[in-house]
């Protein structure tokens, strides 16, 4: 062949074979971009499932594989589209019809849909994130709005009942979404403020002795690391076991409890804004001890629930605080007063649940006073791992008579941790006992109390409690001397 022939045959094939591969390549980035392979390496891909909750919801949601499906009769009902990659859902009722939704934050190529604004030439194929919204008609999901690309990377998301859907983006920028109408909205973040509360603060002759002798009457370091915790809360309270004297001769703690005041100091260093005091041994020391602790705590800006001095002249149901623009009624009742009885002249000066009508009337009071009601009950049997038949009967009328929250105390043992449905359909959070803050009792399960938390929010007149949990609180020793140790791991209902 002649040479100039084969050397264009040679240039010939090999154009022919480059643009083969090139077709090759072009298709396999091609298929690569179609399953996703392009897609931002940061975004964390959520599973899981849930299951419906009433007749007209579908059986089960499940996410898996960036796929998300809707069962029904145990089949698939209904399931995303290809080319749909899921990166996590909601089922919530996010326009407020009273049935729930399903929300899907989600990848697809290109800013729109099927259609794009008139004003728009080109659809810019790369991946990018949206949010769509179905409804479930009995059958099948329904779409109901189909947001554009977001223009944000938004790395979480959540149902917030005051915020309504609140987004985070890989910044870390918060913002919140209502819908108004028809579609997404977005709206001003409401402020939110945390609570936290500990349980029976039990000063046994050990503890008192050991301040006394190595820390010169200084209770402060009992609670230094509690007090470090706190710091991450607005709003903070514990119980106090045994209210406050002043002679060293009164120092008792069994069967009668007297608490040197110097623990007193320490809590309000702590920074604590609430002590409730209704409890069964408020009346060891009588009315006296009671004036004491309450004019202690009111010299410092300290809230003290369940209790009245006597120079009040009448029953006051409730204290109030406003917060971040939040205003909080806190109540406090003991179911027990170790058969001290009230003074005839001041029976005020502790709350107790003796009777119901007063305390029923007394949380409706505070219902009408304010945006969140918290009521600390002193209840329960001691030592029971479990909330007895009137722990459970209060908690409900609690509920029933608009609490939002209920924290429990005297078992001196954590007790589980609920939602009890008021009949108004109304959530009431109910913590049945925190157990113990500190105290020397030796059985391990006394050691172990729990620190109650919860978040509210409030937008537009309305407030709501947006999360809850339940943390523990261990009481150490050694060589005598006394600690609380917060944990960070979160405790199961």
């Amino acid at each position: 062949m002649d040479p100039e022939l084969l050397v264009s045959e040679v240039k010939r094939r090999t154009c022919l074979l480059l643009l083969a591969a090139a077709c090759l390549l072009a298709a396999g980035f091609a298929a690569a971009a179609r399953s996703g392979a392009f897609l931002p390496g940061c975004i964390s891909w959520e599973a899981g499932a849930i299951t419906g909750g009433a007749p007209e919801e579908p059986e089960a949601i499940v996410l898996e594989d960036r796929e998300l499906r809707a069962l029904s009769g145990g089949e698939t009902a209904w399931e995303t589209a290809p080319g749909i990659r899921v990166q996590s859902f909601l089922w919530c009722d996010i326009n407020r019809d009273g049935a729930k939704e399903l929300l899907l934050l989600c990848w697809r190529r290109g800013y729109y849909g099927e259609s794009r604004p008139f004003w728009v030439e080109e659809n810019d194929e790369g991946w990018s994130q949206h949010i769509f919204i179905y409804a479930w008609d009995g059958e099948t999901m329904v779409p109901r709005w189909m947001a554009s690309d977001l223009g944000r990377e938004v790395v979480s998301w959540r149902f917030h009942p005051v915020q309504r859907l609140v987004l985070t983006d890989r910044e870390g920028a918060v913002t919140a979404w209502d819908w108004r109408t028809w579609g997404l909205t977005n709206i001003p973040l409401a402020e939110e403020v945390s609570f936290a509360a500990v349980g029976d603060n039990l000063i046994h002759r050990q503890i008192y002795s050991y301040a006394f002798r190595h820390w010169d009457g200084d209770f402060s370091p009992l609670y230094e690391d509690l007090a470090a915790a706190l710091r991450a809360y607005d709003v903070t309270a514990i119980q106090q076991e045994g209210l406050f004297v002043e002679a060293p001769e009164e120092y008792a703690s069994y069967p009668l409890i007297g608490t040197p005041i110097q623990v007193g100091e320490a809590l309000a260093e702590a920074g604590f804004d609430l002590v409730s005091c209704a409890g069964n041994h408020a009346l060891d020391f009588g009315a006296a001890a009671i004036d004491r602790t309450a004019a202690f705590f009111a010299g410092r800006d300290i809230l003290t629930p369940g209790i009245q001095p006597t120079t009040e002249e009448s029953f006051v149901p409730y204290v109030l605080l406003e917060e971040q623009g939040i205003r909080w009624a806190f109540l406090g009742f003991t179911a027990s007063t170790n058969g001290h009885r009230l003074p005839e002249d001041t029976p005020y000066v502790l709350h107790t649940l003796d009777d119901e009508g007063q305390v029923r009337l007394a949380l409706e009071e505070a219902r009408e006073a304010a945006d969140l009601v918290v009521v600390f009950a002193h209840w329960g049997t001691e030592y029971a791992p479990e909330p007895d038949g009137d722990q459970r009967r209060w908690a409900q009328n609690f509920a029933d008579w608009g609490a939002d929250v209920v924290v429990g105390t005297h078992p001196h043992v954590l007790q589980p941790w609920e939602w009890v449905t008021g009949k108004n359909g109304n959530e009431t959070l109910v913590y049945y006992s925190l157990g113990n803050c500190v105290s020397a009792q030796t059985d391990p399960a006394c050691r172990i109390g729990g620190l109650a938390w919860f978040t509210a929010a409030k937008a537009g007149g309305q407030c709501a409690i947006v999360d809850a949990g339940l943390r523990t609180v261990e009481t150490t020793e050694e060589n005598g001397r006394y600690g609380i140790i917060v944990s960070d791991v979160e405790q199961d209902k």
